[in-house]
């Protein structure tokens, strides 16, 4: 996948989104044996095949504000989606034939869901993807950077219930961070907002990002949380 050069912006020095730029160059070996961020624990995120499912190429895209309070655009997914339904997400979706690779399915996608224009991101480079073994999807997280001045609304009601701008230094705080449990066993790293819980494969990416971008702080991994029913991903119409 080839990050165009004109997308490229100029960052900072020594800001957090230089030293996250600079660390996605060499994040190739970041990702361990399930598919999880380094130390994840993820079960529904894994490297190995989905038995019997066709994979399915897919790209979000990580968008950071380059302010003085960076934040990232997070997603409320419908809650009568078949797939991951009312969770917190980052824009994006199945890759299309017209895309010209998965940075193009990205952008595109946040367009069509979140109403940033293409023109006022910049792309910073891209994470290894992960095998998302519950939507058998395959995703690349493109990292991206824009001045926040343009407006964000919800594009298209039919994948996105809600749109909401988190401060990093709000993901970073000891206090909305916690481990997640799913009534499957499974345990990982989780965010507890006012008005968000975040969990799985987006809670993975979000503590991979606070890590390489320095935004990271000490937090309590024994605070053990279980997952609110309507954030489990069961759409009202299964």
């Amino acid at each position: 996948m080839t990050i165009p050069e004109q997308a490229v912006g100029v960052l900072r020095p020594g800001s957090h989104l230089d030293r996250l730029a600079r660390a996605v160059q060499t994040a190739g070996s970041a990702r361990n044996a399930t598919g999880g961020a380094a130390g994840g624990a993820d079960v529904l995120v894994r490297r190995s095949p989905v038995p019997g499912g066709q994979i399915r190429r897919s790209a979000v895209l990580a968008l950071i504000s380059d302010t003085d309070r960076p934040d990232i655009v997070l997603t409320r997914r419908n809650p009568h989606l078949h797939h991951h339904a009312g969770q917190v997400s980052l824009p994006g979706g199945r890759a299309e034939p017209q895309d010209a690779d998965l940075v193009a399915t990205a952008l595109r996608e946040a367009h069509e869901e979140v109403g940033v224009p293409a023109s006022a991101v910049r792309v910073i480079g891209a994470l290894p993807a992960t095998l998302v073994a519950v939507s058998s999807s395959d995703v690349t997280t493109v990292v991206a950077s824009w001045d926040g001045s343009a407006p964000l609304g919800i594009v298209d009601p039919g994948e996105v219930a809600g749109i909401r701008r988190v401060p990093m230094t709000e993901l970073a705080d000891p206090q909305n961070r916690v481990r997640a449990r799913h009534p499957s066993g499974f345990r990982g790293p989780a965010f507890v907002l006012p008005d968000l819980f975040v969990w799985g494969f987006t809670a993975q990416l979000l503590d991979e990002i606070l890590e390489r971008g320095g935004w990271a702080r000490a937090w309590d991994p024994r605070r053990l949380v279980d997952i609110p029913a309507d954030y489990l991903g069961r759409g009202l119409n299964s």
